[in-house]
């Protein structure tokens, strides 16, 4: 996969060229040249590994979101592929930003891997914690990577379903790679993560890096998408003790006082946004701090939250408030047509996909839920949901243990909705027996409002194929089919 590798460290000099000569340097060759500890250190403090850039595409594949017909066939082909969960989304000249920007990342972290302990004016307990920051860094990319395209983990078949290829080494010059198996892909993830635990600071010094209870939560939400609830749980507890309590606090936003009349968070309705609420890597709410530019979010009509999964939403329930039937500019189409369908829109493009503390109270509410610990479950969901509604609302009676966890998965997409961590839901929850008879689609409408296409979602799609690009580059590389 000599192609990944070179579209990696085209991205990275386009990153790097604005960054500061006096620690990092890229020779005639393409490599970046650090020698001293601190030049490592500062190698996490780039927009390669906080951005997925304009790797939006996983918004496109979650099924609470329908299309409308004249704007999405005005979309790039890409789009329109993601959208019908085609088989191919690009053509073979186009590069895929959701490929080619997670092993940009890898390869800044694989840089610091292997070359930090090695470096100058460092201690060595700083050189070990970089190191270990580096490695369960690598881990967020590496689930990434695998949960596009690798199967849904199956226990029965992970040691033989083709995953992606695990990739050890900074070197510009490699040509050969081989797709490891599914489950070599997790055990590694599993081990970056687990020897470097105990190596990662309670507090770092900015959102985008790596904590303990961010690396505590990533391995249990990695032991979920395996199915492993009892595994999970201890982790997800545990990193509630070890939330960062320094100068950068964790905790929930209050919807109900933030987007009241006169709240921090108000809108403005000459451009149909909100100003005020922080952007992922400044939010009170971010753990790790990973985001992705996205245009479904606050611009044009291509993709509408449905109708169904509106109603998911509660009378009084704040998140609402982020959604209108309004265009947010008159180029971007007139009033909806669509019955019951809503528009997204929120204070910029930035989406957050890294660690937050929404995710890790869902997380921990699941893995109750799933063991019995129903009262816990319901602790947990409504801490969060009391910061989303009222606490009358709040309140969840349920005392069926799968109601209640289909229950959770619900509160995912009202929390999570155009964010794309549905799409990685419908995997995971596609090889779990409650769910596994589920089937998922996607529906375009026409001007008129009315229905022109429905799209089942086919089993094999729940894995995306490696470009065409990707595969001229490498013709000996097996595809996904």
């Amino acid at each position: 996969m000599k192609y990944l590798k070179i579209i990696s460290i085209f991205l990275l000099m386009g990153v790097f060229s604005s960054c500061s000569k006096s620690f990092l340097e890229i020779d005639p060759k393409g490599r970046i040249i650090a020698t001293q500890t601190n030049d490592y250190r500062n190698l996490f403090y780039n927009g390669t590994l906080l951005s997925l850039g304009t790797a939006d595409m996983q918004i496109l594949l979650g099924d609470e979101v329908v299309a409308q017909s004249a704007v999405l066939n005005s979309m790039s082909q890409g789009v329109q592929q993601a959208f019908r969960w085609a088989d191919d989304l690009y053509d073979d000249a186009t590069d895929a930003p959701e490929l080619t920007n997670v092993t940009a990342q890898i390869y800044v972290l694989n840089k610091i891997i292997n070359e930090v302990m090695e470096s100058e004016r460092g201690t060595e307990a700083e050189k070990q914690a970089l190191r270990a920051e580096a490695r369960a860094t690598r881990a967020w990319s590496y689930f990434q990577f695998i949960s596009l395209y690798g199967k849904p983990y199956d226990p029965a078949t992970a040691a033989t379903d083709p995953g992606v290829p695990i990739i050890l080494d900074a070197d510009v010059t490699a040509t050969t790679f081989t797709r490891a198996s599914v489950q070599e892909v997790y055990d590694f993830i599993i081990k970056d993560i687990t020897e470097s635990l105990p190596l990662l600071p309670r507090n770092n010094d900015a959102r985008s890096r790596m904590s303990q209870a961010g690396a505590e939560i990533l391995l249990g939400k990695v032991y979920m998408f395996m199915g492993k609830f009892d595994q999970a749980l201890p982790l997800l507890e545990s990193a509630f003790n070890h939330l960062p309590n320094g100068t950068l606090p964790v905790g929930l936003y209050d919807y109900n006082t933030l987007l009241a009349p006169g709240g921090a968070w108000y809108f403005a309705p000459t451009v149909s946004y909100y100003i005020g609420a922080p952007l992922p890597w400044a939010s009170t709410e971010t753990l790790f701090a990973r985001q992705f530019s996205s245009q479904y979010q606050y611009q044009h009509g291509v993709l509408l939250l449905k109708k169904e999964a509106y109603e998911l939403y509660g009378n009084n329930d704040k998140r609402k408030l982020f959604y209108t039937r309004t265009p947010a500019y008159s180029s971007y189409g007139t009033q909806l047509t669509v019955p019951g369908a809503m528009r997204k829109f929120a204070p910029s493009a930035a989406v957050a996909i890294g660690i937050s503390m929404p995710e890790l109270y869902l997380l921990r509410a699941e893995c109750y839920a799933r063991t019995g610990a129903l009262s816990a479950a319901k602790a947990d969901l409504k801490t969060l949901r009391s910061k989303r509604m009222p606490d009358a609302d709040a309140e969840v009676t349920i005392t069926d243990k799968n109601a209640l966890i289909r229950f959770v998965i619900d509160e995912r997409i009202r929390e999570f909705a155009f964010t794309g961590l549905r799409w990685f839901d419908m995997r995971r929850l596609s090889v779990d027996p409650l769910f596994a008879a589920q089937t998922y689609e996607h529906i375009v409408y026409g001007p008129d409002g009315n229905e022109v296409e429905r799209l089942p979602l086919r089993k094999e799609r729940f894995t995306l194929r490696f470009p065409l690009k990707v595969m001229l580059q490498n013709p000996g590389m097996t595809n996904n089919p």
